[in-house]
């Protein structure tokens, strides 16, 4: 990795760290109304109880083969940069992700730890996509709230800053399913078929602000939060997975 490259990724962790940091301090007066999410299943980081949800759009089809791959892409490197390790992915993520995954997952610092576990849930839209021949590059926006506990009895409460997420795959072989829609948080066998992303990056954040910075932070759904209490006795209930999984592989 050169130099340059390494002093980017340093400016964008230390951007990505003080956004959250500032995103924290939202006030208490509009909280949403969360529908009950079902409990975390075993197959996730015991310190993230993190629910997912995927806003429609016309960047891509959520329900279709190219909705599957990124969200079963996206959900396992949110679990896998919790658990500190690549096998928290879903079933298959491992082969259809870079071979340096592992250092990628741990590269990012995790928010939530056993001791100070995450409650709460993540939104993701399309912003944006770039196509070539087999190639394809996804530009999402991320939103959320989460829960911290901090001591016994006492959570921090706050919203996650929006920022840009950048996936580039590409297509071949066997083709993800589509229509995965369900009940359940994961999917349950591999749902990525043998497509396979080229490059990833989790907080696609800059020292210099970049339009796609700008978008996501101009373009909150209504569906997010806008305001959350700062501190409770309890976590703030994530919300339902959506659109889901189905319990059973389709593969």
């Amino acid at each position: 990795m050169g130099r340059v490259r390494r002093h980017r990724i340093a400016a964008a962790t230390a951007a990505v760290v003080a956004a959250l940091a500032i995103g924290g301090c939202a006030g208490s007066a509009q909280t949403p109304t969360p529908e009950p999410a079902s409990p975390p299943p075993e197959n996730i980081p015991a310190s993230f109880d993190v629910t997912f949800r995927w806003l429609t759009g016309g960047v891509f089809d959520v329900f279709g083969q190219e909705g599957t791959f990124v969200r079963a892409f996206v959900e396992s490197f949110e679990l896998a940069n919790a658990g500190r390790s690549a096998e928290w992915g879903y079933r298959g993520f491992e082969d259809a992700a870079p071979s340096n995954i592992g250092q990628m997952v741990e590269f990012y610092p995790s928010e939530t730890t056993e001791t100070n576990p995450g409650v709460g849930t993540a939104f993701f839209t399309g912003l944006r996509r770039v196509d070539e021949a087999d190639w394809t590059r996804i530009v999402l926006c991320r939103y959320g709230y989460r829960s911290i506990k901090v001591s016994d009895g006492e959570w921090s409460i706050r919203l996650d800053a929006p920022r840009p997420v950048e996936i580039d795959f590409r297509r071949s072989g066997v083709l993800p399913p589509s229509n995965t829609r369900g009940t359940a948080r994961t999917p349950d066998g591999d749902v990525f078929g043998d497509w396979h992303v080229t490059r990833y990056d989790f907080a696609a954040v800059y020292p210099r602000t970049t339009a796609d910075e700008h978008a996501c932070a101009a373009a909150a759904p209504a569906e997010v939060p806008s305001r959350l209490p700062g501190q409770t006795d309890s976590p703030w209930p994530p919300m339902a997975p959506n659109p889901g999984w189905w319990t059973s592989s389709p593969l």
